[in-house]
């Protein structure tokens, strides 16, 4: 396991102090877990202007409010910074907090390819710093049983998996790929790859991919496929510019796994086995269920208010959010959940669809 020369031991910090690097609805929603988590303090807040620093701080009562991002990031109190910043300053913003030391959790993406994640990833490890990306679906309890079911044999050799993250909100503001897509490339990652093993060359390559633009040059609706070692086939769609099911299931020669909707942050897992002449025999599907964390609720607002949470399941940020705390106080530098590999091997399946589908369109 690698570890860090750049935090304290467990011994010498019970308490993790976080900065909030970003004022938007992810991180009123993070900033809401934290405050829930044993020996964990939000300590600061920086923003772009002093204005928003000081409205996002006392509606969540955090004590230190920056009005520039460089502030915040250098005060020498600060163990995490939570980067939650507009999502195309994702890397400076990641380089800036581990210039001045910091630990890092960065909300997805953490970069707009495998190249700059690369750069990014590489400072931290020269700085012997944290790095996790927020790519938080590896945290769920479900989706280790997903991988548990497909260790096991349950479902005989698993050939293929596909997944679907559709929804009609954001196009043309950003990349649907990078938006969405990337929890339907991790998923088909944790499902088809061993990432742990591979090596350079030997991951999964792009066989095809088609999307379209949106005015803004920014693609809105992406299909791709891709083969895994092992002649393992994975497909997903994901787009800004309509709805699906937003679900993912995963195939084998005795039965499937299915994980509906919110396949990217689960708390549901159907285990269905399937036998006999043309694999017609279905078995009594086996469910398995995991609750949110019981003792994280939406807070109230220092006026009083409970706006509640601004997405889906956020509750289980938490387990995202305990994972870094464990890591920062064992000294570690990536997270076993999420490792660097697995990270930089998602970007590039990223970057290789774009790329493949700019190269074949029309």
């Amino acid at each position: 396991m690698v570890e860090s020369t750049g935090s304290r031991s467990a011994e010498g910090a019970k308490r993790v102090a976080w900065c909030i690097l970003g004022t938007g609805t992810v991180a009123s929603d993070m900033v809401q877990i934290l405050k829930q988590l044993p020996d964990t303090e939000v300590l600061a807040v920086g923003s772009r202007s002093a204005e928003g620093a000081k409205r996002f701080g006392d509606r969540w009562g955090i004590p230190r409010q920056y009005g520039s991002y460089e502030e915040a990031a250098s005060d020498k109190d600060v163990d995490v910074c939570y980067i939650a910043t507009p999502s195309l300053r994702h890397p400076q913003d990641c380089l800036l907090a581990l210039e001045n030391g910091k630990a890092v959790l960065c909300e997805k993406s953490m970069a707009p390819n495998h190249v700059v994640a690369k750069e990014v990833l590489d400072a931290a490890a020269a700085s012997n710093l944290l790095f996790v990306h927020g790519v938080w679906s590896r945290f769920f309890p479900a989706m280790k049983k997903v991988r548990e079911i497909i260790d096991s044999g349950e479902i005989g050799e698993v050939r293929s998996a596909r997944a679907s993250f559709c929804q009609n909100d954001g196009a043309g503001s950003c990349s649907a790929l990078l938006e969405t897509g990337i929890y339907c490339a991790q998923f088909l990652q944790w499902a088809l790859g061993d990432p742990n093993q591979s090596k350079d060359g030997d991951g999964p390559v792009v066989r095809g991919a088609c999307q379209t633009l949106h005015g803004s040059g920014n693609d809105e609706h992406v299909t791709a496929i891709i083969e895994f070692p092992g002649h393992k086939i994975g497909t997903f769609e994901c787009s800004l510019a309509h709805c699906s099911s937003r679900s993912a299931t995963i195939y084998g020669s005795g039965g499937v796994i299915d994980i509906p909707f919110p396949f990217w942050c689960p708390t549901k897992v159907k285990v269905t086995k399937m036998t006999g002449l043309g694999s017609q025999q279905w078995s009594e599907p086996e469910i398995h269920e995991f609750a949110l964390p019981e003792d994280i609720v939406a807070l109230s607002t220092k006026d009083g208010e409970i706006p509640g949470f601004n997405f889906v399941n956020s509750q289980g940020l938490a387990y995202e959010a305990a994972e870094v705390n464990r890591c920062f106080r064992e000294g570690l530098i990536e997270s076993p959940s999420f490792s660097t590999q697995q990270c930089i091997e998602i970007l590039r399946l990223i970057s290789d669809i774009g790329n493949y589908a700019t190269a074949n369109g029309k």
